[in-house]
Parts: structure tokens; sequence; C-alpha cells
């Protein structure tokens, strides 16, 4: 006995001093974890390396195929710890099991029972062959179809707040199909849709189909109504009917069983057929204040997880990755080959000093890299193919939250993105360094991105020496671009990139404080250069070739154009055609001209209760865009909306002024200083002009000539309400209810009333009009007429 626990004792001690323990597909759990002695799951050599006196502890995982049930979790106890392939690529770790027992299913298709499934125990929309990640069944074959519900709800922009009202449960859950399209026999429980939208897309499940009235009833919600944004595609997954060529499946529910159609030369009874279990396949999870620290994952293939049947959101963000990583710091992920993957390929949250590099991801149902964090690089990546099932789905992801001492955020340098249905590189927050990647063939099926997009309010961060080609638009919407800096970015520098062949490279909205110098930009055919909404934008050194027209949208946004070289078709010295001219001025762009058709204002049947939310169903119908600069150009910042109706006694106006930050609303009541809205009327002969301002006062001046008197009566009569909402972003509203009788207006059809609306906000200190007058906001007869419908 004693002897025995000798033994034993030095044996533990062995094991304990050990700093590799080796994995392989023969292991056993009860071996010793040496090379001679593998264990069989990753899980026991991570126990026996946690107990090991301190590393660093080295997992080396022999060549093989590892059918996981679980997810293999890895915590702060882990730091230290490396896991790697003894030889890069010939260890795979597969996050479900194998399918085996596979039979005929008719004269094309093979079919495997699947315990489990009909009983809704296991659900899966991932399928891998041989390696392959398979594409689902789908109706049509090709394209898509075009169903005929609607949702004319006007989109406010994120900081206008979204859709003008909130979308109803019954148009977040039903769509209404062409008959033609559906088979009344459709299996519903089979059946899920991806529904567009316009940078997105949601794919639900079904509960019923309506096949009198054409409806389909959703499972589960979309992300937004069928039709919004005007867009009217979708297609149906995972049917028998949808069942059109080799190399689809779908999953049967119903009968409980996986079918698939063998592409030529797959023999079913020797494939390898993977259905995953797992949306995790590797989890290295640590938490604010108890980060993960010096774990390296190396060498590795990982294949098959799942998603799950929700919508993915922007960019497939809801979606996981098959290596999740948080809170970690000074960890490396390298030479790994993430491909066959339903969801997110790698997907880290929260990075400081670590690095993702090297690393081949292909084929992904979701994302490439989705990464968040400070001082990390994302570097010499290969990323392709991603979005097979999410086509919202990006190559790479790198954001960072704004907080206070996030100043520096990730150096994405070097990678090499390509084949993306939507952006190649979506980058959000602080102190990001974007350069020297390559980056074509992007934007291939979705619009409003770009192949590097810098969503709302990115900042102090840096595009240089990036390379874009192949991008084409796709059918009709918001556009492509190369280089997109988006709602609320500012202070940001997009430098010595190369754009060849997108008409748009740089697209610039909402946006401000920009320097964009020294790239070159080619052009097929015409140019846009976009600073919409836009400003204080620095433009030089730039390098241009378009053999079309070179257009700018909001040149007034450029506030320094100087030292570009521009080629252009054009004329020589004697008036002659040539095949391009070479300049350096900005190209000519007109004003626009002042709008002389009336808007028309709709009568209200019930008014408004005036209480600062503007209800859609209280103010129904599109909003008016305050847009316009004095100049008539269009204005910058974030948008301004209004609305106009009448009753038999009074006009009715509802403001929203949407913000960067609502922190930074100014509540006084000194018009230019304080954020106001402004409205002015001329009636017999009067003007009058009524400011309301966001902590509630309201005046009646005198500045268009109106007497005191009329001025002070008017203002009497008027009754305005103000009230902030939100935070970042915010804004704040307004209503108004103007007795049409003390301004010697008619309540009648057919009343017209010069007019114009003008919103001050302190923040940016721009003043957004419903028409510029090139002169004094209130100066009417030179702005917009209103016509009583």
């Amino acid at each position: 006995m004693k002897r025995f626990a000798a033994t034993l004792f030095l044996s533990l001690c062995s094991i304990a001093q050990a700093a590799d323990f080796y994995v392989a597909p023969n292991g056993d759990d009860s071996h010793r974890g040496s090379a001679a002695q593998p264990l069989a799951t990753i899980e026991a050599a991570r126990d026996a390396a946690r107990k090991a006196v301190t590393g660093p502890h080295r997992i080396v995982v022999m060549p093989g195929d590892y059918f996981l049930a679980r997810t293999v979790e890895l915590d702060a106890r882990d730091s230290g710890l490396t896991i790697e392939a003894s030889k890069a690529g010939e260890a795979t770790l597969y996050g479900g099991r194998l399918v085996t027992g596979w039979h005929r299913d008719g004269g094309k298709f093979w079919a495997a029972d699947l315990p489990g499934v009909k009983e809704g125990k296991w659900d899966f929309r991932a399928l891998v062959v041989n390696g392959r990640l398979s594409e689902r069944a789908r109706m049509p074959e090709s394209g898509t179809f075009l169903h005929r519900s609607t949702f004319d709800v006007p989109w406010l922009s994120t900081f206008g707040g979204g859709w003008a009202r909130k979308p109803t449960e019954h148009e977040l859950t039903t769509m209404e199909y062409d008959p033609k399209d559906i088979p009344p026999a459709l299996d519903v429980r089979n059946a899920e849709v991806r529904v567009y939208h316009m940078w997105d897309e949601s794919l639900v499940g079904l509960s019923a189909n309506d096949t009198e009235k054409h409806i389909l009833t959703f499972s589960t919600k979309s992300k937004s109504p069928a039709g919004a944004f005007g867009v009217k595609k979708y297609v149906v997954f995972n049917t028998r009917e949808g069942m059109t060529k080799p190399g689809q499946w779908y999953l049967d529910r119903t009968a409980g069983r996986v079918v698939y159609w063998p592409l030529p030369g797959e023999d079913m009874t020797r494939a390898k057929v993977v259905a995953p279990v797992l949306e995790r396949i590797i989890a290295i999870t640590g938490k604010s204040g108890v980060p993960v620290e010096k774990i390296t994952v190396r060498g590795l293939s990982l294949q098959a997880t799942n998603t799950p049947l929700k919508a993915g959101g922007f960019a497939a963000g809801f979606y996981d990755g098959a290596l999740r990583l948080e809170w970690c710091r000074e960890c490396v992920l390298e030479k790994l080959d993430v491909a066959a993957v339903g969801g997110q390929a790698i997907q880290a949250i929260e990075l400081a000093n670590s690095q993702i590099r090297d690393n081949h991801i292909h084929d992904t149902g979701a994302c490439g890299i989705w990464s968040t964090g400070t001082d990390s690089m994302v570097t010499r990546n290969h990323v392709h193919h991603v979005g097979r099932y999410h086509p919202s789905a990006v190559a790479l992801w790198a954001s960072n939250e704004v907080r206070p001492g996030v100043e520096k955020g990730l150096h994405v340098y070097r990678n090499e993105v390509h084949d993306t249905p939507y952006s190649g590189i979506i980058v959000g927050g602080r102190g990001h360094l974007i350069e020297e990647n390559l980056i074509y063939r992007v934007m291939r099926e979705l619009q409003d991105g770009a192949a590097i997009y810098c969503g709302g309010r990115t900042h102090n961060t840096i595009l240089r020496g990036n390379v874009v080609r192949d991008v084409v638009k796709t059918g009709e919407g918001y556009g492509v671009s190369s280089y997109y800096l988006d709602e609320g970015s500012h202070d940001s520098i997009v430098e010595r990139n190369v754009s060849i062949g997108v008409e748009r490279p740089t697209h610039n909205h909402v946006a401000r404080n920009l320097i964009i110098r020294d790239n070159v930009f080619i052009a097929n055919g015409d140019m846009m250069l976009s600073f919409k909404l836009s400003a204080n934008c620095s433009f030089t050194g730039n390098t241009l070739f378009a053999p079309g027209k070179i257009n700018i949208m909001r040149p007034v946004a450029i506030t320094k154009w100087a030292h570009n070289v521009i080629y252009r078709n054009g004329a020589g010295k004697d008036g002659q055609p040539q095949a391009f001219t070479i300049d350096d001025a900005m190209p000519p762009m007109k004003a626009p001209e002042r709008r002389t058709t009336p808007f028309e204002v709709r009568r209200l049947a019930q008014p408004p209760k005036l209480d600062g939310e503007i209800g859609w169903e209280e103010w129904p119908g599109a909003m008016l865009p305050l847009e316009r600069e004095s100049s008539r150009w269009t204005s910058s910042g974030p948008p301004a909306f209004a609305n106009l109706r009448w009753d038999a006694r009074y006009l009715y106006v509802a403001a929203n002024v949407a913000m960067f930050e609502a922190s930074s609303l100014r509540q006084g009541s000194v018009w230019g200083k304080d954020d106001g809205v402004e409205v002015s009327i001329a009636s017999g002969g009067t003007t009058y002009v009524f400011r309301g301002f966001a902590d509630g006062t309201l005046q009646s001046v005198t500045v268009a000539g109106a007497s005191a008197d009329a001025a002070a009566k008017a203002r009497a009569a008027v009754r305005f309400v103000a009230k902030p909402y939100g935070a970042s972003p915010g804004g704040w509203r307004s209503e108004w209810a103007i007795p049409l009788d003390a301004i010697g207006a008619k309540a009648a059809t057919g009343t017209k009333l010069r007019f114009n609306l003008a919103a001050y906000r302190a923040e940016d200190q721009v003043l957004r009009l419903l028409e510029g007058t090139l002169a004094e906001s209130w100066k009417v007869d030179q702005a917009a007429t209103l016509q009583f419908k």
C-alpha cells in the first residue's frame, strides 16, 4: 500500500511539473497527457494544466478530427496557457457531430434520420459536407422574390430617432406575397424567410401561411418591417421545393431528418457530414477587473457552428463566434483556419494589448473577425467569402467603447479582404489605425456600406494606405463607396489611400472636421465626392481621374481645397476634344434653386395633443426636412424635421431637432445662441415671427416689421411646448398651435401663406431652414409657400 501511495505521489508530481499536455483523437482522459499517452479532450488537458505549478503550460493538439459536444471554456485560471496544433492546419475542432446512416431519398436526394430534430431538441441551419459550408435549399433558385407588403413610414436617420413611428407587432411579423411564388403546401415548420432591408436583413421562421390572403406570419420578429426603405426582396430557405441543384440541403423538422443533394462524384457512404450542436467551439472569458492574460491559440482549424433563429442586427453582430474572447490581455490568435461555421469566425470583445494575426478566415455564415478593444492588432489575416448565410455580415469589425481612458484603438494592418455581401471593414469608436489593407469584391449584395465603413461617431481614426478595387453597386438603394464616414464621424484622417473603379470613392455623411489628403481616386466614368450634411472638411493633395464628370455633393462642406490634381475629359486651348484635361480647381457646383412649388398642408380631423411627443397618429404623413442653409445649399450636422397641419382654428407645427449629444442642448432664450425654432408667417401684409426655445420660452418678435402690439397679441394666442429627448444621439422636440385668426389668416382649403421654419442648433452653431432666403430666415418673400389642402 505504501509503495502504491509513493508511486501515485511521484506520478502526480510528474504531471504537476509537466509543461506540455498532449491531446490526440485516439487518446484517453485517464492518461497522463504525455506524447506517448495523450489525453482525448482539450478539457482534460486544461484541467491538468490548472493543477500543475505555474507555467507557462502548453496543450499540444495532435493531427485529426475532434467532435465537441460542449464548448471548450477557458478563464483567468488559464492565463499563460498556449493551445496549439502540433502541425498547423492538421487538427480540426468541430462544433458538431457526424451525420451517418445516409440512405437514398428519391432519385436525387439522400437523407439521414436525426434523433431529437422532430421533437425540437436539436435544430440547426448550417451543414458541413467534406469541409464545405453547404448551400441551404432556397426559393427562388437565384436572385430574390418580390413581396407585396409596404411600410411607407419615413426613416429619419439614426440621429433623427429611426422610424417616424414605431413599427407595430403585425408589421414586424407578417408579409404579403405573390401566390405564384409560394406553394400552398409549404411546410411552415421547415421554411425560413430572409427579409431584406437596406443595409441588413432578417432571418425569420414561420408560424402560419394564409393561402387565401397570401400572408406569411413569422414565428420570430424581423428587425424592420417587410417593405421598409422601399425594399421588397425576400428568399425562402429550407424547403424541399427549394432543392434545385446539387450541393444543397434542408433540415426536415417534420420528418426528423436532414436531406442533401450530393455534388457530382460525392459518395454519401463515405462523405464526412457534420451537423452543428454548438454556437461556440472555444470560449476564453475574462471579466472587467479579472481579465484573462497571455493565452495563445495557434494553428488549429475550427469548423461547424450554428446560429439561432433570430435577426442578426447591423453587420450580423448578434451572432456568436466559433472562437470567442472576452476581456483578454496580451492574448494571441494566430495561424488559425476558421471556415464552414454558421456564425462569426472569431469574436473578440474588450481586447487589450492583444493580436489576431496570420489567420485564414473564409466561408462563414456571418462575419469573419469581430473585434473590439484597445491597443491591439488585427494583422495579416486573409478574410473572404463571409456572410454565406447572413448577407449583412462583414469581413472585419473593429471598434471600441468611447469612455474615459480609451484613447488608442485597434491597428487593422495589411489584411486581405474580399468577396463579402456587405462592407469589407467596419470601424467604430475612437483611436483606430486602418492601414494598408487590400479590399476588393465587397458590397456584392446589400447597399449603404463601403469597402471601409466608419460607423456613427467614429473619431480620432486614421484610414491610411488602403487599396480598394472592384466594388460595384448591385440594384438600387443608398449606394456603395470605397471610404465612408457616417453619422457623427469626426476628427479623422483619410490619407494615401487608393480607390479604383468606384464611382463614389469618398462618402461623408453627417461628418465633420475631416482631413482627406494625398489619396488617388480613379473612376471608370463619372465620379461623386460626397459630403452630405457634413462640415469643415479639408480636401488636399488628392489625385482624381474620371473620364466622365466629377460631381461634389455639398461642396460648401469643403473648407480647404488645395493642391489636388484632376484628370477628366475636356477640351484643349483650341477647343478641340481631348482624352483628358489636367487642372486643380474644384469642379463648379451650382447652388440649388429656390423651391417655388407650395408645400401642401393637410387638414387634421383631430387636433394633436401638445406634449412634446410627435406621435404618428397625431401627425400622420411624411415629415418635411429642414435641410437648407440661408444660401440654399443643404445644411450640415444631424437632421431636423417638421410637420405642418391645419384645422378650422389653428396652424399646427411640429419640429424635431436631432443632436450629436443631447447633453450639449443649450437651454436659454437668446436667438442664435440657445437652441430654438423660429416660425415666420406672412398674412394680411404682416409677417409674424415666433421663436420657441428648448427651455419652453416662447417669443413673438418684431424683426420682420410687425408692430409691438400685433406681436404681443399674437404671442398671447399661440400655444407652444418643448421637450428634450434621448442622450447620444438625442435632441428636442417642439409643438405649436398658432391661431389662424390671430394672424389674420383664413382657415379654408386653398389658403396660401408665405412661410419659413428655422431651427438653430447651438451644438454646432448651425441654422437649418425649410427654405433658404439668401438673407434673414424671416424674409418669407424669398422662402416657402404653404397651401392648405
